[in-house]
């Protein structure tokens, strides 16, 4: 049987490391080791090692003999253990194969990944400690005034219980979930050799970009300070404004600044509240101006900028660790932290646009539109090595081939047929609708494929600079589900599966290509859909209400002090279908990284569907052949799946 030995340690530092990430934190030579906890998961052993003490003998045999070393967030523990624990403190080196994160593993079982949240949500017996957050601040952070670090043995006792009722926690959470496949496993390890090599950002951009967003906001908040008449005087003074708005709004348009939270009533001003009133013809001039400008100082351009410059390693420019694996709980999709290239605007300034601006930064020029031209900026702060390029490579219209493959059905396969022979899916879809705007149809394919209506168009229609009137939509929604009766179909079909599956528990019940099973003893109940790789998704504390699939939703979390139950969530078929598409489409790129990882591809990075390569610039050619090869071949298990990509070389990341 193989033995496990979890850890987690606490430490010290000059460093910041929610702002600064843990490899600058790990590295940095004001960081060090306070205490660490282990536990021997096979015979329940612990340890608590002080800084300082002797290593117990038993610690180092269970350490060397460990088939696995596991750790919540296991990235940080690694850094620090390679940084600090082995070396300073003669801890025996661990092989990086062996880590296993146990946050990971709550994403996977679609659980929140913070220990805390994970034990709350599954009301594990042993919980995460928060008085443990206090004695952190005491601790591992220097007093503010005088600088240096407080050493109170009564404080330095308290926070080894807590170390130790961490390791606890964790192994009596993680014995609740289903365990990591090998399969998983080996996705989270290449995802982290991808973090240990790290994406170059442009320093000097990235200056460059804060200074002058820190102007353009000062000139925002004088803008608004005249329009309120010194009442606002700074963009972040949202609440301010809401507490004008709720009396000045006309009436009709008070519904777009309230939301509601566990039955409360609550007002804001949030992304989306001023995207709808913007878009109102009925807001007033007065309020629009101000909305406008608040939401120009409300991008998030800004804050990435600060990011690339505080998580860049200080020797290379390089950042680690920026990409979480699993970090979509439903379907296994890869986010990332920090950088945040998930988010970034992909409407962005080209290589040579991105120059010139740089230099109209540098000679102190205004630039037109600033605010969207910052965020336009973003993509191409990220830039190779000297003598290097990138080559990303990018699958098309992956979504539109993988749910119809996944149906199984006969129209699926007409659709697919479609990419078979070469054609243009958008311009057959629009004329499948009897319509000729490619656009249309390239809207239509991508936004109704989950059950989506007019919102789920317009939304998507948004992104594309296409506008129609709600109507019209509804129009173009009704023709695509004509012209597509197979969806519908497959989306009854998934929906009654699961439904199916929860009735019978420990039954397989099929849909198209991929499985459900209802596993009781797992968190509450939990629905599993296994994928065409076996790959498993899962819905966790599932039950049939009102004779639908309903499922714990771990995104949102009621309130720490809140007794009641964890927000839940219909599982109704569309949200199935576009689940088990982008799960699939996760599963293609997963394996597609574990391959060019194995053969030594210069992988630095990865995007929803790309991947992004930094190669020497005498190696493009064979690069750009080998990277569609490699994409266009489908995996053992989608042989008939038809993959498309074409991968182009950038000078700065773009799109």
């Amino acid at each position: 049987m193989p033995i496990t030995v979890g850890l987690d340690f606490e430490t010290k530092s000059r460093i910041d490391l929610k702002t600064r990430g843990a490899d600058v934190y790990a590295s940095d030579p004001s960081t060090d080791i306070l205490m660490c906890s282990f536990i021997n998961k096979d015979n329940g052993q612990q340890w608590l090692w002080n800084a300082g003490e002797k290593i117990p003998a038993d610690l180092v045999m269970a350490l060397n003999l460990a088939d696995e070393v596991e750790a919540h967030n296991a990235r940080f523990d690694q850094l620090i253990y390679e940084y600090i624990a082995a070396p300073d403190y003669g801890f025996p080196l661990i092989p990086a194969e062996k880590w296993v994160c146990t946050a990971a593993q709550c994403r996977v079982n679609a659980l929140p990944s913070s220990l805390d949240k994970a034990t709350r949500a599954t009301n594990a017996r042993h919980k995460k400690d928060n008085a443990g957050s206090a004695l952190i601040r005491k601790l591992c952070v220097p007093d503010k005034k005088t600088g240096e670090f407080n050493t109170d043995p009564a404080l330095h006792e308290r926070l080894g219980k807590y170390c130790l009722q961490d390791s606890v926690a964790m192994v009596a959470l993680t014995s609740l979930l289903r365990e990591m496949s090998e399969i998983d496993k080996r996705d989270w390890q290449v995802n982290e050799r991808i973090n240990d090599r790290g994406i170059k950002v442009d320093i000097e951009l990235a200056k460059l970009a804060q200074d002058y967003a820190a102007m353009e906001k000062e000139a925002l908040g004088a803008a608004l300070s005249t329009l309120t008449g010194g009442r606002i005087t700074k963009v972040t003074q949202t609440l301010k404004y809401l507490e004008v708005l709720k009396t000045e709004l006309p009436k009709k348009l008070l519904p777009l600044i309230t939301k509601t939270v566990d039955g409360e009533t609550k007002y804001t001003l949030d992304k989306a509240a001023r995207s709808q009133l913007l878009n109102s013809p009925d807001l007033p001039a007065h309020q629009r101006h101000i909305i406008d400008l608040i939401d120009q100082g409300g991008m998030s351009s800004v804050s990435k900028f600060t990011a690339m410059i505080n998580r860049a390693d200080p020797d290379t420019d390089r950042v680690h660790g920026a990409f979480t694996f699993w970090g979509a709980g439903q379907t296994g999709r890869y986010t990332s932290q920090g950088l945040q290239l998930h988010n970034m605007k992909r409407d962005c300034f080209d290589a040579t646009e991105a120059k010139k601006v740089i230099a109209a930064m540098r000679a102190g020029l205004g630039l037109d539109d600033p605010i969207n031209s910052l965020g336009k900026l973003l993509r191409p702060a990220i830039i190779p090595a000297k003598g290097h390029k990138f080559v990303v490579g990018d699958w098309s219209a992956i979504e539109a081939r993988v749910l119809p493959w996944l149906s199984d059905s006969d129209g699926g396969r007409e659709v697919l047929e479609v990419f078979i022979n070469g054609d243009d899916i958008y311009v057959i879809t629009a004329e499948s609708m009897d319509m000729d705007d490619r656009q249309i149809g390239k809207v239509a394919n991508l936004s109704l494929g989950f059950g989506g209506g007019v919102g789920a168009f317009q939304a998507m229609a948004k992104n594309y600079g296409l506008t129609l009137d709600d109507d019209v939509v509804q129009g173009v929604v009704n023709a695509w589900r004509d012209a597509n009766p197979w969806a519908g179909k497959f989306w009854r079909e998934l929906e009654r599966a699961a439904l199916k599956a929860v009735r019978n528990p420990q039954t397989v019940v099929p849909a198209g290509r991929v499985k459900y099973i209802y596993i009781p003893k797992i968190l509450g109940g939990t629905l599993m859909c296994i994928l065409p790789n076996d790959t498993v998704i899962q819905y966790p504390y599932a039950r049939i209400e009102k004779g639908g699939v309903t499922a714990m939703k771990a995104s949102v979390q009621p309130k720490a002090d809140s007794t009641d139950e964890w927000p839940r969530k219909s599982l109704w078929g569309g949200f199935l279908a576009e689940n088990i598409t982008q799960a699939t489409a996760a599963c293609l790129l997963k394996e597609l990284l574990a391959d060019m990882v194995a053969d030594d591809f210069p992988v630095v990075g990865h995007c929803h569907d790309e991947v992004i390569l930094e190669v020497l610039d005498s190696e493009i050619e064979d690069t750009l052949l080998n990277c569609q090869q490699y994409m266009e071949q489908s995996p053992a298990w989608c042989e008939d799946l038809p993959l498309k990509a074409v991968p182009e070389i950038f000078e700065r990341y773009g799109k």
